[in-house]
Parts: C-alpha cells; sequence; structure tokens
C-alpha cells in the first residue's frame, strides 16, 4: 500500500508545530476582527446624531468655524440641507477620511459628531451639482468645517432657488415677473382697436391682471406640489 503524501505531510505539521499553526491562525482571526481606522471612521460617520464636540480651540483653524447663523443663510440661499451625517447617502471620498483622521490625531481624541450641508438629493430623507459639506459641532452655535469635495454648484442655482427662500421672496418674484412682462409687453398686442386710454394706463391694467393670474397658479402649483420654503426646509429631514 503506497505512502501518501498529503497525509504525511499534516501527520509532520500536527506533530512538531501544532502550537505554532495554532497561534498563527488565532493571530489572524484577532487581526481579520479589528476594524481598521477607515471603517472606524465611516462606523461614526452614518451613527452620529450630530452630537456637539469638546474640542481644544488652540489647535483649530479659525477660518474653519462658522456660526449656525452663517450656515442657515448659506442653506436658505441655495436650497440646502444642514443635517447629521447619519442621514447622508453620498459616498465619503478618501479625502474626507483623511481630514477625518488628521483632525483626530490633532485633538488627541475620537470624533463622532458630524454635521452635513449638502443638497436634498444627497440625504435619506423620510418620505422620502453636488457640493457637501463635513462639519463638527463645537457647541455654542458654531461648526467647524472638515472636509468639501465633489463639484461647485450651478452659479445660476443661487438664483433659480430665490423665489423658494420664503414667502416674502416668492412675492417679489411674482411682482419682478410681472412688471417685467407688463413693460415689454407689444403695444401692437395690447391696444385694441376700440381702446382710447394711454398705453401707461394699459400696461398698469395688464400688470394687476399679471399679478393676479400669475399668483393663483403659483399658489394651485405651491399647494398642489405640497413645497416648502428654504426657511422651513433647512434643517427638517423631510422632503418638500
Amino acid at each position: 500500500m503506497g505512502v501518501n503524501l498529503r497525509t504525511e505531510l499534516t501527520a509532520i505539521r500536527s506533530k512538531s508545530t501544532d502550537s505554532y499553526h495554532s497561534d498563527m491562525l488565532q493571530g489572524f482571526t484577532q487581526l481579520f476582527a479589528q476594524k481598521s481606522e477607515g471603517e472606524r471612521i465611516l462606523n461614526n460617520l452614518f451613527a452620529s446624531t450630530g452630537q456637539e464636540e469638546t474640542l481644544h480651540f488652540d489647535a483649530l483653524d479659525t477660518e474653519r468655524i462658522y456660526h449656525i447663523s452663517a450656515i442657515e443663510k448659506l442653506c436658505v440661499d441655495y436650497r440646502l440641507r444642514f443635517l447629521d451625517s447619519s442621514l447622508f447617502k453620498g459616498t465619503f471620498p478618501v479625502e474626507a477620511l483623511d481630514a477625518i483622521k488628521a483632525f483626530e490625531k490633532q485633538q488627541g481624541r475620537e470624533i463622532k459628531g458630524f454635521k452635513m450641508i449638502a443638497p436634498a438629493p444627497m440625504f435619506k430623507l423620510e418620505e422620502k451639482d453636488k457640493d457637501p459639506l463635513l462639519m463638527v459641532p463645537m457647541g455654542g452655535g458654531y461648526y467647524y468645517l472638515l472636509a468639501q469635495w465633489g463639484n461647485d454648484l450651478h452659479p445660476l442655482r443661487k438664483a433659480l432657488v430665490y423665489p423658494f427662500r420664503d414667502f416674502e421672496a416668492l412675492l417679489r418674484t411674482v411682482f419682478v415677473f410681472c412688471a417685467a412682462v407688463a413693460l415689454l409687453f407689444p403695444e401692437s398686442l395690447m391696444r385694441g382697436p376700440k381702446d382710447t386710454g394711454t398705453i401707461l394706463h394699459i400696461r398698469v391694467i395688464f400688470f394687476f391682471w399679471m399679478v393676479f393670474s400669475t399668483g393663483a397658479m403659483t399658489a394651485l402649483y405651491g399647494f398642489s406640489r405640497m413645497k416648502n420654503f428654504n426657511a422651513n426646509l433647512w434643517k427638517s429631514k423631510y422632503l418638500d
């Protein structure tokens, strides 16, 4: 009967280095069980509730510190959301993880409180151009900017979302639009064969007609789509 080389080799290993291989396997098991720095940071990002962090102010860059009032204005102007990082459904690039790692090393502690500024589609909102900002709450209404990535917002975004800032902005938009149309509309199309009034009177009447009709359509669209204003949405975890 022949000798099975594999069986013999296994027997030799089990006799001479049983404890060695056992220790080696145990070491691999412990190594794979340990979380990498990147995995730890990602877990903190996706579990964060935006809790405040106690930071060493001497090590902070003052140019990266922003008050909540400035953040609110930015979000209202550009129709953005300021929410916990746990609601963020985008991807965190390597530079963001490296920034957190360097910041933790600088502060000498683990950071678990994170907030995000980003457009609504980048968040997991209940009921369900991208340029997110990652920030750490410092307390007292101040936040520290850690990282920024992605493409810049479209330069016209601020103007395009201006009517959605608040009710006053919507009214101003309607009035300016109606005034522009009333002033630029051709006189030949406004004046009928029997009109005897001046063109100014006709344009004033046309302006008020435009305000009434445009306001009605705006209200109908807003209520039918259940749209809300930026001033009410910037910290909301719900859809428009």
